[in-house]
């Protein structure tokens, strides 16, 4: 997707009632030019378009906080020129582990509410009631936060009219949020966000591996493949693995030769002897050719082959 395609879908979005704002996150390792946006932004639209989303765990460093740019208020339309800076950024840092910029809201609510919404969200409760703190807002762990839903729209975007991000495989997503009584935070949402950093390895990972093949129907990475990612790591554990690298590595073999790889008697057997700390699982499996792949899931649905 160019980045004129993406500020017309994002123009989309606006209406005269709704402010217009792009949420920013300084702890993403962005290049010079990545960095110089909040300051060309803060020129454009002065100190009081910006407002902080607050953090608790960095409550001694306020400038690390993400930031609320708001790029048009009620009755204004946003730059055009300053969304293209925008797009551009969001898609310089489609790949990186932490993003720059990772979204663009619309709400008639004013900024200083939705960035206590934001922070709120961040507040993820245990059974318990319990809370912990992850930051939802990144894209990967908001597109793996919406996913725990049936219907994404039963999520607490609310006073968020329309939160628009790019997904881990670079599709624009757009959040629309509902008045109204709140859905309950699906049970597994905890648990997905706790693995968060180890849905990153395996992204990471995944863009590598495809990256080094020439082979453009390998390694596919769909339009949510964090989700993918994550459901791999689940199949990973429910098979006994604990080691963060062998769930890596498994998780990989399925996305990138078959997603059912871990039913195959042969392959069980290699999960099996990792799981009682005999050997890591990684070179257990490097022994197996390509070749040997492609005959050994020749049982298994051609559909889902990736070799």
């Amino acid at each position: 997707m160019g980045s004129e395609v993406l500020v017309s879908l994002v123009e989309k979005r606006h209406a005269p009632h709704l402010h217009c704002q792009v949420l920013i996150d300084p702890l993403a390792s962005a290049g010079h030019g990545e960095h110089a946006l909040l300051a060309r932004l803060r020129d454009a639209l002065g100190e009081g378009a910006l407002t902080r989303v607050q953090r608790a765990d960095l409550a001694e460093a306020p400038h690390l906080h993400p930031v609320l740019v708001c790029l048009a208020r009620p009755g204004a339309t946003p730059s055009r020129s300053l969304l293209e800076l925008t797009a551009r950024a969001a898609q310089n840092g489609l790949y990186q582990r932490r993003r720059y910029l990772c979204g663009w809201l619309f709400s008639e609510a004013p900024p200083a509410t939705i960035a206590a919404h934001i922070a709120a969200l961040c507040r993820v409760p245990d059974a318990q009631r319990a809370f912990s703190f992850y930051p939802v807002y990144e894209p990967v762990r908001l597109e793996l936060l919406a996913a725990t839903f049936k219907q994404a729209e039963q999520g607490p975007w609310w006073p968020i009219d329309n939160w628009l991000f790019l997904s881990s495989g670079g599709r624009l997503v757009n959040l629309r949020g509902q008045g109204g009584p709140r859905h309950a935070l699906p049970g597994p949402a905890l648990r997905i966000q706790a693995d968060g950093v180890l849905v990153e390895r395996v992204l990471a990972g995944w863009r590598v591996l495809r990256a080094s093949t020439t082979d453009a129907s390998q390694c596919q990475i769909p339009a949510f493949a964090a989700v993918r990612a994550s459901n791999h790591i689940d199949d990973a554990r429910g098979l006994g693995l604990s080691n963060a690298e062998d769930i890596v590595v498994l998780a990989l073999h399925q996305l990138c030769i078959h997603p059912r790889l871990h039913t195959l008697s042969e392959v069980r057997s290699l999960i099996d002897g990792a799981c009682s700390g005999q050997q890591a699982l990684a070179p257990l499996l490097a022994r197996y050719s390509e070749a040997h792949w492609r005959r050994l899931t020749e049982s298994l649905s051609k559909s889902e082959r990736r070799l």
